[in-house]
């Protein structure tokens, strides 16, 4: 009789595929990195061949990996939803999250599918606007938790410091651009840091400048870049080879780094609130 399948074992396959590494796995899961490989290892025993083609960068998934990912993904969820209810009380409750476009797709993507996972009991709604929306959102009770961008700061009045981001200005090929020349902007909406900082800095060195577009999708913004027809601001992480990052020398002043922060209402986060955050920072820390 064959040897039934490991849950533990399970967890740790899942973790790999969601994080794409397997040293970030053994981070998370707080396993030596021998220990992860030999629970793939047995795991490819049992089910039959390789699940994971692997460099020295990332994983990702054979044909059989993506097959015993989708089959196993139910049996996960429904193992965590009857140990909770048979150890102790689960976590449940309502959050309201708000976040950035630029990080939506990334929770989106690593953190919530743990969420519900692990907690299903928590009800989760996500709103997207930029840092000076999701502020004002929460001070008129619409938010119970934000992801925050903006410049370090030394108290913590806006909430839990998780983390940096380093901004900088960027133009696309053959976009010119000469020190008498108006520079064409492609802006975030009213209240977005990245959109003042630009702003602010161009006008403090007399510098002209027009907005070519002027969106909350990120996507717009980073498109006219890499079309030629506009500088931006954005996170380094996101260049593109369609971008490159412009210079003092050309006129554009090194930016300060930004932080990440957690903020909510005064008060203590509910358990389901504080269980977002924490899935977050660890995230974020990986």
């Amino acid at each position: 009789m064959p040897a039934p399948l490991d849950i533990d074992v399970l967890r740790t396959f899942h973790t790999i595929v969601r994080l794409g590494q397997f040293r970030a796995a053994s981070l998370q899961l707080n396993r030596s990195p021998s220990a992860v490989s030999s629970q793939i290892r047995r795991l490819e025993e049992q089910t039959g061949g390789r699940l994971f083609e692997r460099d020295n960068q990332a994983v990702t998934l054979t044909p059989l990996g993506c097959r015993v990912l989708l089959e196993t993904a139910e049996l996960l969820q429904a193992h965590d939803r009857i140990f909770a209810g048979l150890t102790g009380q689960p976590v449940v409750g309502e959050v309201r999250f708000g976040v950035a476009e630029d990080y939506a797709a990334r929770l989106l993507k690593e953190v919530l599918p743990r969420l519900r996972s692990e907690h299903p009991g928590i009800l989760l709604e996500v709103l997207t606007g930029n840092s000076g929306q999701l502020r004002r959102w929460l001070g008129q009770g619409l938010l119970d938790l934000a992801l925050l961008v903006g410049p370090s700061r030394t108290d913590r009045a806006d909430g839990q410091m998780f983390g940096h981001t380093q901004p900088v200005w960027v133009g696309g090929p053959g976009l010119p651009l000469t020190p008498e020349s108006s520079v064409p902007l492609a802006l975030h909406g009213e209240g977005c840091s990245y959109r003042e900082l630009g702003i602010d800095l161009l006008t403090r060195q007399g510098r002209r400048w027009h907005a070519v577009v002027t969106s909350a999708a990120s996507s717009a913004l980073e498109a006219a870049v890499e079309l030629g027809q506009a500088v931006a601001i954005i996170d380094r992480a996101r260049l593109t080879p369609l971008m490159r990052e412009l210079t003092p020398e050309e006129g554009f002043s090194q930016l300060p780094v930004h932080e990440l922060r957690l903020a909510s209402p005064p008060g203590e986060r509910s358990p389901a609130c504080a269980r977002l955050a924490a899935l977050i920072a660890e995230d974020f820390r990986l």
